[in-house]
């Protein structure tokens, strides 16, 4: 008897010993994911990726004269880049997502991409968010086809900013198995 009379305190002590192991390590999204291994920070107060250490940032504009952020990694050899993010942003977006994402899917049928993944996600501090998943190919500097794949998320965020983060990279190259990585790191920060 004196076992089982002992077992609620067993118990509690077990489960406070959980919530204690799990505040630690940061479960339930209050702490921010470790940026892992070989990757870099990039942190606005709007949102923050990890991308691969060494990778170039380069500033731009979009046809509409908006910002658009450009992070880029090496050049293989037959010339096309191994990996590349892009992020282009829309403040006081006014328009729904809607539109947004059929003019991504219009453009993805004209270029050929085959679209792979296109659902809906949810992100902490988003409206509304939607992601892409496309197979396509480009020609490299002689010529030949090489097969990228794509990842791409549209967010509208609380504040009716609009984001779009686009990643792709050859299917063949060592920056494809790091797509993920970078993808799974995009936070919104609110």
């Amino acid at each position: 008897m004196g076992a089982l009379a002992a077992l609620p305190v067993r118990c509690a002590a077990v489960a406070a010993a959980l919530l204690a192991c799990a505040a630690l390590a940061g479960c339930g999204g209050a702490e921010r994911p470790r940026v892992p291994a070989g990757f870099t920070e990039y942190r606005t107060g709007e949102y923050s990726f990890a991308y691969p250490s060494g990778w170039q940032r380069r500033d731009g504009k979009d046809e509409y004269g908006r910002p658009t952020l450009m992070f880029t990694g090496p050049r293989l050899p037959s010339g096309v880049v191994d990996g590349q993010i892009h992020v282009g942003r829309v403040a006081r977006h006014r328009g729904g997502l809607e539109v947004q994402l059929g003019q991504f899917r219009a453009l993805a049928t004209m270029h050929r991409y085959r679209l792979t993944a296109d659902r809906r996600v949810e992100i902490d501090g988003a409206r509304r968010a939607h992601r892409f998943e496309a197979a396509y190919e480009m020609q490299d500097q002689s010529g030949a086809s090489v097969p990228f794949t794509l990842l791409g998320l549209y967010a509208l965020t609380d504040d009716g900013v609009l984001l779009e983060f686009m990643l792709r990279s050859p299917r063949h190259g060592a920056a494809r198995s790091r797509l993920p990585v970078i993808f799974d790191s995009f936070r919104l920060d609110h």
